[in-house]
């Protein structure tokens, strides 16, 4: 799991693929007067006043987010306090999606990111609520801020949104924007068309037959949820890792890897790197979803001790895609 530090340069290049510009040649907007954006709320309106205990509104719960389509959710309704947009959201991975080139009411431009399972969350640096939810603001510089709702204190998650805006209140924005989104979570959110046989429901942390995971990593081995639809499996702290994903994308390339046989009529390419560690993945398409893009599946385990050797990764790295294999839904 990446730490705060690590998020932090992330984003300075996330930003950059948000395509936002804070201006344009002609009229100066600084020095003109126009209305001011309309929040509904503050952020860190009750300063000490973090909601205590555990979490159980199921509408939050990993398990029900995981079919939420987040782009249907920064909609009009939800973005309107904060600005307008006549751009369609993209989605960049189930659960995350993003809104450019919004203009507020004085023309500045804002962008939001909105992740419905967020990993990379300090439960111990709320500062206050919203919608019932410990709240996080993590303000990265003037222009941009990280607003997050804890759905999940163990393991620690949240629904985030990542404001970009020039001139503006970033973490204003992004309250504004993540108070509605809870609003509409708890509605009656928008879903994924779920075609038969996706893994889109699937539990990553819950995907691998224990057999499997006992032959690779030993008994009683620890599970990290990355997101929704990942997990990273570890054993001894200072061992080996196995990671799980499940993603929409290209097919993997047959010609970039070794073929090999999963079982159940299951064909994947496994690919091996040694370079400054040993690593190993296994990778293949579960599901179609059109001519050249389908639901894919990648394990990798990946060693950094002075015991690495690429054979034994490749090995633990098939073994653990094996296991994963009668875990997913029959297509």
């Amino acid at each position: 799991m990446f730490n705060r530090v690590a998020r932090r340069s992330a984003v300075v290049l996330g930003i950059v693929t948000l395509g936002l510009v804070s201006g344009c040649a002609g009229e100066d907007l600084a020095r003109s007067n126009y209305q001011r954006t309309t929040i509904t709320a503050e952020p860190g309106s009750s300063p000490g006043e973090v909601p205590t205990g555990e979490i159980t509104d199921p509408a939050v719960a990993a398990s029900a987010l995981r079919t939420v389509d987040p782009c249907g959710l920064l909609t009009e309704d939800t973005l309107g306090d904060v600005g307008s947009t006549t751009e369609d959201p993209y989605a960049s991975d189930w659960g995350e999606c993003r809104a450019s080139n919004i203009k507020d009411a004085g023309g500045k431009t804002v962008g939001i990111s909105l992740n419905l399972g967020d990993s990379l969350v300090t439960t111990d640096n709320a500062t206050g609520g919203i919608e019932g939810l410990p709240l996080i603001e993590d303000p990265l510089d003037e222009e941009t801020c990280f607003v997050t709702a804890v759905t999940s204190r163990g393991p620690a998650a949240g629904i985030a949104t990542q404001v970009t805006y020039p001139g503006g209140n970033a973490c204003n924005a992004g309250y504004t924007v993540l108070q509605k989104v809870i609003q509409a979570v708890r509605a009656d959110p928008p879903q994924y068309e779920q075609r038969a046989g996706t893994a889109l429901a699937v539990d990553p942390c819950a995907s691998v037959e224990e057999s499997a995971v006992s032959k690779v990593l030993g008994d009683g081995a620890l599970r990290s949820p990355s997101g929704l639809h990942a997990c990273r499996y570890q054993g001894d702290s200072r061992g080996p890792s196995v990671s799980v994903r499940m993603r929409l994308g290209y097919p993997p390339d047959n010609k970039e890897g070794t073929p090999v046989d999963l079982g159940r009529g299951v064909k994947a390419t496994q690919q091996a790197s040694d370079s400054g560690n040993s690593s190993c993945k296994v990778e293949w398409q579960h599901l179609g979803v059109s001519d050249d893009e389908g639901e894919i599946i990648s394990v990798s385990y990946d060693d950094y001790s002075d015991a690495a050797d690429v054979k034994k990764s490749c090995e633990g790295a098939l073994a653990m895609a094996k296991g994963v294999v009668p875990k997913l839904p029959s297509t």
